[in-house]
C-alpha cells in the first residue's frame, strides 16, 4: 500500500513538473515546435540568411522554436502591413518602419506590451530617446513596438579633397561655412582621379529619401513639420520655408551638379564612391559599404573608400540635427505565438544582438549600451555615430504622419523637378505657393485620418 502510494506521487510530481516545463518554455514544452514567421525588409545585400546567422544562437537556447524569415520590399511593406492589419492574417512579428508606427497602432492590430515586458527589454533609458519616441503612438501611453535598429544619417566628405584645400571640420560645422566651402570647392575645380570634383551630390525628385533629406533643414532653421497638437501641416511658416530655400539652394547655385538632381540615393553613393563629389549625405551602412570588399558587393578600394571623414550634419540657425528613422519590431494581435514572438524581440534587443545586426547591416543600434562596444568606440569613422545619434531626430508617431508622408513626398519631390528645369526655366521656382498648396491639401488628409 505504501509502495502504491509512494509510486502516485511520483507520477504527480512528474506530472506537475512537466506542466512547469511547458510553461517556462514557449514553444516546445510540449515536444511540439512553435514557428514564428518573421517579416523583415531588405536591411542589407542578403537580408534573410543575415538575420538567419544571426538568430542561431537564439534557437540554440530555444530548441523548440523556429523562426521563419520572409524579406518583402520597403517599396509594398506599407501595403501589406496595412492588409495583415485589416484581415488578421500575417506574420507573428514584423519589422515596421517608424514613420509607419503611428498608421499600423491606430488601426489595433499590434499587441500591446505591458510594463513587465517593456522593464524585461530596459525601458525607455535603455534605448536613443529619438528611437524611443517612436515605440508607441505619441501621447497614448502605450508601446506597441520596441526599437530595433536607427538610421542617423551624416555627411561623408573626401578628406584628400579637405587636405588639398586646407579645409577642417571647423569648415563644415554651420550652414554658413558650410556654403563658404562649397564655394571654395566650386572655384577651386579640382582634377582628381581624371575627373572633376563636384562640391555637394545629392538626389533630387527620383529618390525615395526626399522627406527624410529635406526635414534636418526644416528643423535646423527653426522650422516643423507638424504643429505640437499633429493636427495641422506648418511646414509653410516663415522658418521651414528658410530651411526648404537653403537646401535648394545648394542646386540653384550649382553646388550640386544638375545631373545628379535625376538619381536617387543609391545612385549618389556610387558617384561618391567613384570620385566625383566632395561631399554627401548618407545613412551608416555607408561605412560598411566602403569596408566590404568589391567581389562582396561593397566598394572597399575605390576612391572614396581610401579617402573619406564623417562629420554631423551642418548646424543651422535653430540648431543641429540628423533626421533619425529606421525600424522597430512589433507582434501582431492575431499572432498565435506571442509568448515566442516575445523571447524572440528580447534576443535581438539584446546588446550582442544589436551589435552583430550593426555589423550584418551597417545600421547603428537602438540601444545606448551597444555603442560602448569597440566595434564603435573604438572605431575613427563609426565612433562619430555615438555623437551624430545624439543629434537625431524623428518624426512624431501618430497616424497622421504615415497618412500624408505620400503627399509630402510628392510636394517636395515637386520643389527639386522645378530647381532641375523638369518642368520649365529654374527662375519660375516659387517655394512659398508649392508649399502653401502642399499645407492645404495635407490639412485635409490630416483631419480624415484622425
Amino acid at each position: 500500500m505504501r509502495y502504491r502510494i509512494l509510486l502516485s506521487l511520483i507520477f504527480v510530481g512528474l506530472l506537475l513538473s512537466q506542466i512547469a516545463c511547458k510553461k517556462a518554455a514557449p514553444g516546445g514544452g510540449d515536444g511540439k515546435e512553435t514557428v514564428i514567421r518573421m517579416w523583415v525588409m531588405p536591411n542589407s545585400a542578403q537580408p534573410v540568411q543575415d538575420l538567419q546567422e544571426l538568430l542561431i544562437p537564439f534557437e540554440q537556447q530555444h530548441p523548440g522554436i523556429k523562426v521563419e524569415v520572409t524579406s518583402i520590399d520597403w517599396g509594398s511593406a506599407k501595403d501589406k502591413l496595412n492588409s495583415a492589419a485589416i484581415s488578421g492574417v500575417g506574420p507573428d512579428i514584423t519589422q515596421i518602419g517608424t514613420t509607419w508606427v503611428g498608421l499600423v497602432s491606430a488601426t489595433g492590430a499590434l499587441e500591446p506590451l505591458s510594463p513587465a515586458q517593456v522593464a524585461e527589454v530596459g525601458g525607455a533609458a535603455a534605448y536613443l530617446p529619438a528611437a524611443w519616441n517612436t515605440a508607441g503612438v505619441e501621447g497614448s501611453g502605450s508601446i506597441h513596438s520596441i526599437p530595433w535598429f536607427v538610421d542617423a544619417r551624416v555627411l561623408y566628405y573626401r578628406s584628400d579633397v579637405f587636405e588639398k584645400l586646407k579645409l577642417g571640420p571647423a569648415d563644415i560645422a554651420d550652414w554658413k561655412s558650410f556654403k563658404e566651402t562649397l564655394t571654395r570647392i566650386k572655384k577651386a575645380r579640382l582634377v582628381m582621379y581624371d575627373q572633376v570634383v563636384e562640391p555637394l551630390g545629392s538626389p533630387g525628385s527620383n529618390d525615395w529619401n526626399i522627406l527624410h533629406n529635406m526635414a534636418p533643414w526644416i528643423w535646423a532653421f527653426g522650422g516643423d513639420l507638424f504643429d505640437q497638437s499633429r493636427s495641422q501641416a506648418i511646414f509653410n511658416q516663415p522658418a521651414a520655408v528658410a530651411g526648404v530655400n537653403y537646401f535648394l539652394s545648394l542646386a540653384l547655385e550649382g553646388y550640386i551638379p544638375k545631373y545628379c538632381l535625376e538619381l536617387n540615393t543609391a545612385q549618389v553613393a556610387a558617384k561618391f564612391n567613384e570620385g566625383a563629389f566632395a561631399m554627401y549625405f548618407d545613412t551608416p551602412a555607408q561605412v560598411r559599404n566602403l569596408e566590404l570588399p568589391i567581389e562582396k558587393g561593397g566598394a572597399a578600394g575605390t576612391v572614396a573608400a581610401r579617402n573619406y571623414s564623417i562629420a554631423l550634419y551642418p548646424a543651422g540657425p535653430a540648431g543641429q540635427y540628423t533626421f533619425f528613422g529606421g525600424s522597430n519590431l512589433a507582434i501582431f494581435k492575431a499572432s498565435k505565438n506571442k509568448d515566442a514572438a516575445w523571447e524572440l524581440i528580447k534576443y535581438l534587443n539584446s546588446q550582442q544582438a544589436q551589435v552583430a545586426y550593426a555589423k550584418a547591416t551597417g545600421f547603428v543600434p537602438a540601444r545606448v549600451d551597444a555603442f560602448a562596444d569597440p566595434y564603435f568606440k573604438d572605431h575613427p569613422k563609426r565612433k562619430v555615430f555615438i555623437d551624430a545619434v545624439k543629434k537625431g531626430r524623428s518624426y512624431p508617431a501618430v497616424s497622421s504622419i504615415g497618412a500624408a508622408e505620400p503627399g509630402l513626398m510628392r510636394h517636395f519631390g515637386n520643389l527639386w523637378a522645378q530647381v532641375s528645369g523638369t518642368f520649365g526655366p529654374r527662375q519660375s521656382l516659387d517655394v512659398q505657393k508649392e508649399l502653401d498648396q502642399a499645407v492645404a491639401e495635407l490639412n485635409i488628409i490630416i483631419s480624415e485620418s484622425q
